[in-house]
Order: structure tokens, then sequence, then C-alpha cells
């Protein structure tokens, strides 16, 4: 008889709602990893922690396939000047319907560019999953951002609310 040992890990991180990325002279052992699809807050934090270490390709892989954003190297020109993001959520609550979950999910965000800047967005994440007991053959498809509409605001990111979707 074939003995087999399997071998687990564990991986933790801290994460915080703002995060500071490496910049392009981090080395490769100096990394922080987040990825957490547990909710459609967690799912954004991913996100902007990716973008804000300048992780583009997973950032990009949030995206629903069929439904992201431009081609992704337009797409991670855009975030070429942030430094950090830091993110406010308003209230979600799921909406079922035909095996398909969606959220609309208001966010604050605040983006501290290169340059010390700081530039204040709010708006609404749409947030899809489907159910995945009904999910019988790969590739799985986990919860991802279906689409997102920020607009820029004049209000302080300390006194901005997330409104609703």
């Amino acid at each position: 008889m074939r003995k087999t040992r399997f071998a687990t890990g564990l991986f933790s991180a801290a994460v915080l709602l703002t995060v500071h990325g490496p910049g392009v002279e981090a080395l490769a052992d100096n990394w922080t990893y987040m990825d957490d699809r547990s909710s459609p807050q967690k799912l954004v934090e991913s996100y902007y922690h990716a973008i804000s270490n300048r992780y583009y390709a997973q950032a990009y892989g949030y995206f629903k396939p069929d439904t992201g954003p431009q081609s992704f190297k337009d797409w991670s020109a855009g975030y070429a000047k942030t430094k950090s993001v830091t993110v406010k959520f308003g209230s979600t609550a799921p909406d079922p319907g035909a095996g398909q979950i969606y959220w609309a999910l208001p966010v604050v965000i605040e983006a501290v560019q290169t340059d010390g800047k700081s530039l204040v967005y709010s708006g609404c994440y749409k947030i899809h999953m489907s159910n995945p007991g009904m999910q019988t053959d790969p590739p799985y498809q986990p919860m991802a951002i279906d689409s997102a509409s920020l607009k820029e605001t004049d209000t302080p990111f300390e006194d901005a609310k997330p409104g609703s979707c």
C-alpha cells in the first residue's frame, strides 16, 4: 500500500482598508497578498488591495470575463499614478433570481496619487455570483465585479458618505 502525505500551509496577512503599495522597487520576497471573495465588501477590498500593490493582473481578474473594462493595457494605465486606495461601503443586500445573485454596493473611495494628491470618488459596484450549488462544470465562476460606476466628488473623504445604488 502506498502512503501519500498532503501538506497544508496557512497564510495570513494583515489587511487594512488603506493599503500602501510596495512600489516598483519592491523585492520579489517583500509582498503581501489578499484574495477574499466571501462578501461583496471583501471582494472590493481585495480589488483595491491589489491596485494599491500594483498587482494589476490580480485586480483585473476580479471582473467578470464577459463584462470587464476595456483592454488590460488601457485599464492598468489608468492606475499608474495611484499610490493607495481607501474605501468606505454603504449597505447592500443580495438580489437573487434564477440561480444568479447580484448586489448593488455603494462606495466612496479615496485614491492617493503618487504626487500626494488625494482624489475622492463615489458610486456603485454591481457584484455578481452564480449560485455555487448550481455550478456543476468547471471552470468555477467565483463572485466577481460585473460593473462599476464611480464619479469624482469635491466632498472630502472624511465627510463623504456612500449613497444608494
